[in-house]
């Protein structure tokens, strides 16, 4: 389990190397950069610690605090320095950020992307943290790491967040290096989809603090209790039934067995359609029968 270490109250003895960034969305080029802080703090000794926002840098987040966690745990990282983004924080120069990892922590290294921005007004950068290092008295250094592209683009959270919002769950996958995926518990519908439609589907509020898909129906993969199930996925109104409020349902294939407050994770594989409106019940039942067809492929 990585110690969670808040950021100028917490302190943190043993000697470690310090990966800094924002860690918002945790892609393929961050999974570089800790890759080879892994293998450095291997090398040198130390513990491997990982600065990252409690609540990414403001609005929807691609991950939750808690799933980067997660996903950090797989670069045998020791602990996070989490910051909250907050007024105060936006207000601290470079060096007072840096004087404060120097006072809590036995930072013995750091690394970061090129890219790196720091400090009230963004004004800290690598070259910042490098003439720190080299100035302090305790042999600390620094080395930062190449942005890494895909396909002649620099993968950035930005980047991630357009696709996502606009229905490219293909290209979203291949950044992040895994599918974007939301969780939440299934809560009572219309229960149209087993009773009229022949569909039964599982009904969630989407998370108010995740990025929101585009409105349309996808190709997904349902996680139900660590199993794993093809499915359908519709984001937004049904406007067949003249409801506009939006709400996430999947529909799982061949799973059996009552779902009501329990926790289900969707990925998203592929953006099949725009939501439409059919003249009637079996229109849509027809229609759904050829998104589930898509569904099954293999990609």
């Amino acid at each position: 389990m990585l110690e969670i270490i808040k950021y100028n109250e917490d302190e943190y003895a043993f000697p470690c190397l310090l990966v800094l960034g924002c860690f918002d969305g945790l892609h393929i080029g961050h999974a570089e950069l800790l890759k080879k802080a892994k293998l450095q703090a291997k090398i040198n000794g130390l513990d491997l610690g990982v600065m990252m926002f409690t609540n990414g840098k403001g609005g929807r987040q691609v991950f939750t605090f808690e799933e980067r966690l997660e996903i950090l745990e797989q670069f045998n990282v020791k602990f996070v320095l989490a910051v909250d983004y907050n007024a105060q924080f936006k207000k601290t120069t470079p060096k007072e950020f840096l004087d404060v990892l120097d006072a809590k922590l036995n930072v013995k290294a750091y690394m970061s992307g090129r890219d790196f921005r720091f400090g009230a007004d963004a004004k800290g950068k690598s070259s910042t943290i490098k003439s720190y290092a080299e100035d302090d008295e305790n042999g600390v250094w620094f080395m930062p790491v190449k942005d890494v592209t895909y396909v002649g683009e620099k993968v950035s959270t930005t980047l991630i967040k357009q696709c996502i919002e606009g229905g490219n769950m293909v290209k979203a996958g291949a950044l992040l290096g895994r599918n974007y995926y939301v969780t939440g518990f299934v809560i009572e519908g219309a229960n149209r989809g087993k009773k009229l439609l022949s569909f039964p589907t599982v009904n969630m509020r989407y998370p108010s603090d995740k990025v929101e898909v585009k409105k349309g129906v996808y190709k997904v993969k349902c996680i139900v209790s660590g199993e794993e199930f093809v499915g359908v996925a519709s984001y937004g109104p049904r406007p067949t039934f003249d409801e506009t409020s939006n709400v996430l349902e999947a529909h799982i294939y061949n799973y059996v067995g009552a779902l009501y407050g329990r926790a289900v994770t969707i990925e998203f594989i592929e953006y099949i359609r725009d939501i439409e409106k059919f003249d009637s019940p079996e229109a849509l039942k027809a229609q759904l029968k050829e998104d589930l067809k898509r569904a099954k492929q293999k990609v």
